[in-house]
């Protein structure tokens, strides 16, 4: 028990300012002495409130002529925009409301809940080409992030960094334009000027480029080359693409056909076939040939390998065997050097092989910021219920990589099997891929299947094979987010830790989210009005902040509410009646424009049109951010179109968010004193004054020599319980039940 001087203030003349404020869990009996410091005569005012805030909540409220609101509160309800960010973070099972914990710092609060978002998440997304790059066994350190550029700690090669693991990297590396003469080479470790560098390992293809004289870097392993060489025609370089490097040896023959060698045959007879072997590459004149056997000195052979013309030769030209050097990636960090981050500083140890290019996939790579540059490739997205999921589409490379959802086929109807079947359920399409204002959305509900595809249908049907990801529902995600109350001690920063049920919970980095906390004391679904104690220690709630509601059946389904300012109370100088104008009722219309401001989304409008064409308008939800005067639009075509004119009315009065703050009196019911009058020097003793748990003591002076002192004591009170929403824990099989409430 506490007793003695409970609270004391000379509060400024004129000002409502609170005395004593009880905590939840005591009642106090309070004697109040107002004494008069003056030597004149002076006023008081003395209110009793069983709140410190009453809050005024978005939707629609029967007051104003719509339905009243079905958010669910109840007195004892606690309530809280206070989040932390944690991992690993709790399932919605796991977050047992009113359970308290204790960090490691010294900090304490209570769990409310987790944070179900449900706002609409965005991907915007992009088709690139990304290379893999593998990476050393344990070589990492610290942490790559999608968008920043890597480069090469040998070769200054760089990339842009679009996601991956601790094994792969992958990466976006732009081609080398086919008129360009240097390009980065994995090694330089066997090359040799003159060098002949067949820029596909495929020998039925390609381009042929040739090392230039002193034409190779060690440092860097950058190559200065001549493009397009033995006939072949220059190409655009792939990120990673394999190369053999040629040379020529010293085993060289010359045509013995007694005649011209023409295109086309495939036995090539020479003067000396010693050397020559099988599956030996040789050049004739700028034919490269491929030997298939040699029998005697004739060689089976075939012509115009590695994009090289096969054209006729003279008797008697030179045929050299040529060298096999090795094979290298061109377009590519160089083997085993260190890739670090431009931003995160996060590095890893290239190790790649160079038997075949690297492998190059077209895939959707997404981003939750519009307009942002940290594009990542995901294999896989989960996904929540109760949440709409939108692939925005319109950036121009999703040109003909229409995004479609498949039931059973990671290619949907164009797969291998050809069974495949779009999926559609809770699905929109709109606009065309690569245009402004396309995307593909899907609602994820509990009818959802629980595992399907995203592909891209392009044209012809199969032409974009690979680029799709796959798609889980998260029936029981885990939520790294939060709410918390009762927050007290030292403060909650980063990196505090806290254990529940032999779990540790880390707060992440920005991972403190401060924000008001407090209690229910009284719900008024007619007004939207919610009477509210700040918890001890808590900031004042404000306009915008949101918190969950709190119904009391067990794993009940919480919804977000917002405290908004701007909310239309009332309207007026609605239009004149237009005969035009077709009568009915015309029920939750959503306005067609405003004169300023006012979020037109939300609010929503009933018009009655009489047989003159008279409207009377009641609103169902005031909406939010209107101001006075503020000219709101309905259109003729919502009201019948019978070609009237549209139908305008102006906004008369708005809500404040905090519709009584710390300071105010939401009634006059709440005052115990008005204007007593105390003489000058004197003293007024107010006995029996109880102030029950969460309640506070407001008074007010006509002058600033008014002093007032509250004496009493505070006892243990059981009278205010605190009424959390119960769940049924997995933790509870084992023998863990909810906390009490």
């Amino acid at each position: 028990m506490t007793a003695g001087r409970l609270a004391a203030k000379k509060p400024a003349a004129t000002t409502n300012t609170v005395l004593y404020r009880c905590p939840t869990t005591v009642t106090g009996s309070t004697v109040v002495n107002v004494c008069n410091q003056s030597g004149s005569a002076a006023t008081y005012r003395m209110a009793l409130r069983n709140y410190d805030q009453v809050l005024h909540l978005d939707g629609p409220e029967s007051a104003n002529g719509g339905s009243a609101s079905t958010y669910k509160f109840a007195k004892g309800n606690p309530i809280s925009a206070y989040k932390l960010n944690l991992n690993p973070g709790y399932t919605y099972g796991d977050a047992l409301p009113g359970t308290e914990f204790t960090t490691t710092n010294g900090a304490t609060a209570k769990i409310l809940d987790v944070f179900k978002d449900v706002a609409d998440v965005t991907y915007y997304t992009k088709v690139e080409e990304i290379t893999s790059v593998a990476l050393g066994a344990g070589s990492a350190a610290g942490t790559l992030v999608a968008g920043e550029t890597i480069t090469g700690a040998t070769s200054g090669f760089t990339g842009t960094y679009r996601g991956g693991d601790i094994t792969t990297a992958y990466i976006n590396i732009p081609d080398v334009a086919a008129g360009a003469t240097t390009a980065n080479i994995s090694r330089t470790t066997g090359l040799g000027d003159g060098m002949y560098l067949t820029l596909d390992t495929a020998a039925n293809a390609g381009e042929i480029a040739q090392i230039d004289a002193s034409g190779i870097n060690t440092t860097t392993n950058v190559i200065t080359i001549t493009r397009g060489v033995l006939g072949t025609t220059a190409a655009a370089i792939k990120a990673g693409i394999a190369v053999n490097a040629w040379s020529a040896s010293a085993t060289v023959t010359t045509i013995d056909e007694g005649g011209t060698f023409v295109a086309g045959d495939g036995t090539l007879t020479v003067t000396d076939s010693t050397g020559f072997i099988s599956g030996g590459f040789a050049i004739i004149d700028n034919e490269i040939v491929q030997i298939d056997d040699v029998n005697g000195n004739d060689l089976t052979i075939q012509r115009g390998r590695y994009g090289t013309a096969d054209v006729d030769h003279n008797n008697g030209v030179n045929v050299t065997l040529l060298t096999d050097n090795g094979t290298y990636l061109m377009n590519f960090f160089s083997e085993a050097e260190t890739l670090t981050g431009g931003t995160s500083n996060a590095s890893a140890v290239a190790d790649f092989g160079t038997t075949t290019s690297a492998v190059i996939d077209t895939k959707y790579i997404t981003t939750l910021t519009q307009g942002g540059t940290d594009h990542e490739y995901n294999a896989s997205f989960d996904v929540e219920i109760g949440r709409t999921y939108i692939w925005d589409l319109s950036d121009a490379s999703c040109n003909n990589y229409p995004l479609k959802f498949s039931s059973d086929d990671v290619e949907g109807p164009n797969g291998a099997s050809g069974t495949g079947t779009e999926y559609t359920q809770g699905v929109s399409k709109v606009g065309t891929a690569g245009t402004a204002g396309a995307y593909t959305s899907i609602l994820i509900d509990t009818n959802t299947q629980a595992n399907f595809f995203a592909y891209a249908d392009g044209t012809p049907a199969g032409s974009t094979t690979g680029v799709g990801v796959s798609v889980q529902v998260q029936a029981d995600p885990t939520y790294q987010q939060i709410f918390i109350y009762d927050v007290a001690g030292e403060a909650l920063v980063a990196g505090d830790t806290f254990t529940i049920n032999d779990v540790t919970q880390t707060v992440l980095a920005n991972g403190v989210i401060p924000g008001p906390f407090g209690y229910v004391q009284e719900w008024f679904p007619d007004k939207a009005h919610l009477k509210v104690t700040l918890g001890e220690g808590s900031e004042a709630f404000e306009d915008n902040d949101i918190v969950y509601d709190n119904p009391t059946l067990n794993n009940g389904d919480r919804t977000f509410v917002k405290i908004v300012d701007g909310k239309i109370l009332s309207i007026n100088n609605v239009g004149g009646a237009d005969a035009a104008r077709a009568q009915g009722t015309y029920p939750n219309l959503t306005a067609n424009a405003t004169g300023a401001s006012g979020d037109i989304s939300k609010a929503r409008f009933t018009v009655a049109v009489d047989g003159a064409g008279a409207a009377t308008v009641t609103i169902v939800d005031g909406g939010e951010n209107f101001a006075v005067a503020e000219t709101i639009q309905i259109n003729d075509g919502q009201l019948g179109n019978g070609g009237g004119a549209a139908l305008t009315f102006d906004v008369a009065t708005i809500s404040t968010g905090a519709a009584v703050g710390q300071t105010g009196l939401y009634s006059d019911e709440d005052y115990l004193f008005y204007d007593n009058s105390v003489a000058a020097n004197e003293t007024e003793k107010n006995s029996a004054i109880i102030v029950g748990p969460g309640e506070n003591l407001l008074v007010y002076s006509s002058a600033g020599d008014l002093s007032y002192v509250a004496n009493g004591f505070e006892s243990p009170s059981d009278d205010f319980t605190v009424i959390n929403m119960t769940k049924i824990s997995t933790e509870e099989e084992g023998g863990v039940a909810p906390p009490a409430p």
